[in-house]
């Protein structure tokens, strides 16, 4: 019997040992993508609270042709909500879309929930517009009245876009509720699984009544674990191995997409492509946007979409942004020295804003023989959202009087946008895609790319249109003004030889 339990054992250990390093795992997993939906959540109702304080205070009962303008502005300036209204008495009075000369009655009381103070969170249900929506409400006026609030219109799947791609090919379920159980918005497997055999994690949320329910299947979450457990029995009757050999085998097969990003730069695995930027004058190439790829050695090119938030979970995008710009460098040195006019433009993450060191590490990688005003550095409100405004005007001021200059990229599309302008120094206003693809359309935001390129003016600010894809959008921006076009109707972004042929065509 010894000799039979001996023989056994290492086997048994093996299984048991690994069996617990594939649950861990999978919690660990499950965790990553919990606290990155939170912080989604936060933003998203934090954005909502900001913009429905302003306009409690200014809005008004008759709603006049200013309120309505008012609504509208608030829908304009965040593409995370896709409309506003004013509830006086029961009843919607008007929207950022129209004024009802008869008053609708608002027959869900869940819509018509709001405390003194702070914001409701009400259920997805449809709308007037035939629209599934979580509505967030706000009591309105100086001192609140009773029957009197504002609210924003948001489409659930906007708490889930920065994760949806992350989890599209994994066996997860999200889920964001409230805590009363009202779902408000879910992606992943069709349906969360609740029973006896599934991984179930919850993250409440830290500012708002919700929460986050992460969920998956433990036989899929572990599937690897039970493709290798004969080879694992087969090892510790043949081999007896030692366990940590084993333990390294188990992790080679089981690293999840974010576990594999370590090894991404050691293994030459990440690939730089340069967009094409051009003078709206005479379409000239001026300059390139600088996009990281992941060449990944099972599943191919990775977009930046997938990856880059995993990164920035995990801490990795530090030693993945100084990868990239020693890669700029040394690709782009000689170009730009022969050609005084011609720039390269990089992404900050909001990473980079908690990181005192940032400037130093661009002075040490670009040194004092790099060009100066060649490089930019674009930012969006995210950064700026996610770091204290003394840290982040120091880290914009810091890599200005470097020489390089700040571009405030996909303007219009936060709740804070006309903020930004004035408290921090920029050079640079990028025009987002969501107002470049209404051009030539019948949305309401088709008309404010002039009104944006007016402002630039007279802010001093060069402005560049990002997403270009077809004649009559490039034909528009350069009547209105636009200093700058990218997209693909001038260029997809290219692999460093492929720029340089591109840049040859068009000097010829």
């Amino acid at each position: 019997m010894a000799a039979v339990v001996a023989g056994f054992l290492p086997s048994l250990l093996i299984l048991a040992t690994t069996w617990r390093k594939a649950m861990s795992d999978a919690a660990e997993r499950m965790d990553r993508y919990a606290s990155l939906l939170e912080h989604r959540v936060d933003d998203v109702f934090t954005a909502a609270d900001t913009t429905l304080s302003e306009l409690a205070v200014t809005v008004d009962r008759e709603c006049s042709g200013e309120t309505v303008d008012q609504l509208r502005r608030a829908v304009y300036n965040s593409l995370y909500f896709r409309e506003a209204g004013l509830i006086v008495d029961e009843r919607l009075v008007c929207t950022s879309v129209r004024r009802y000369e008869s008053p609708v009655p608002v027959t869900n009381r869940d819509h018509l929930t709001w405390p003194a103070r702070g914001v409701h969170i009400a259920a997805p249900d449809l709308t007037l517009e035939d629209q599934v929506s979580i509505i967030v409400l706000r009591a309105a006026g100086t001192t609140p009245l009773p029957g009197f609030a504002v609210n924003l219109l948001l489409n659930p799947r906007e708490l889930m876009e920065p994760i949806r791609a992350a989890i599209d090919e994994q066996s997860i379920a999200l889920r964001v509720e409230r805590q009363d159980g009202a779902v408000l918005a879910r992606a992943g497997s069709a349906a969360v699984i609740e029973d006896g055999d599934s991984l179930i994690r919850t993250l409440p949320a830290r500012h708002y009544p919700v929460r986050i329910i992460v969920s998956g299947s433990r036989d899929e979450l572990i599937e690897d674990w039970w493709d290798n457990a004969a080879m694992f029995v087969a090892f510790g009757l043949a081999m007896s191995l030692p366990l940590f050999l084993l333990l390294a085998n188990l992790d080679r097969r089981e690293r999840s997409m974010d576990a594999q990003l370590v090894d991404a730069i050691d293994n030459d695995e990440l690939r730089v492509h340069y967009q094409p930027i051009h003078a709206s004058d005479n379409l000239r190439a001026v300059g390139v946007e600088a996009l990281l790829r992941w060449q990944h050695p099972g599943k191919g090119l990775v977009m930046p979409n997938v990856f880059v938030p995993l990164a920035e979970e995990s801490g990795l995008i530090i030693p993945m942004t100084a990868w990239l710009m020693k890669k700029v460098r040394a690709d782009l040195e000689t170009l730009l020295r022969e050609h005084p006019d011609f720039y390269v433009a990089l992404n900050l993450s909001p990473k980079h804003f908690a990181d005192p060191g940032l400037p130093a590490l661009v002075r040490e990688i670009f040194g004092g023989d790099f060009p100066a005003g060649r490089l930019v550095f674009e930012v969006t409100e995210r950064e700026l959202l996610s770091s204290s405004d003394d840290v982040a005007r120091d880290a914009i001021e810091a890599l200005r009087s470097y020489g390089a200059r700040i571009a405030l990229d996909d303007f219009g599309t936060g709740y804070s946008s006309l903020r930004y302008l004035a408290q921090y120094r920029f050079d640079l206003l990028k025009i987002d895609k969501a107002f470049v693809d209404a051009i030539g359309t019948e949305s309401v935001t088709a008309g404010l790319v002039e009104d944006m390129v007016k402002m630039a003016c007279r802010l001093s600010l060069a402005t560049v249109a990002e997403g270009v894809e077809t004649d009559f959008q490039m034909q528009r921006l350069r009547e209105v003004g636009v200093d700058y076009l990218q997209g693909w109707r001038l260029s997809a972004a290219l692999p460093l030889p492929e720029l340089q042929r591109y840049l040859d065509r068009g000097r010829a």
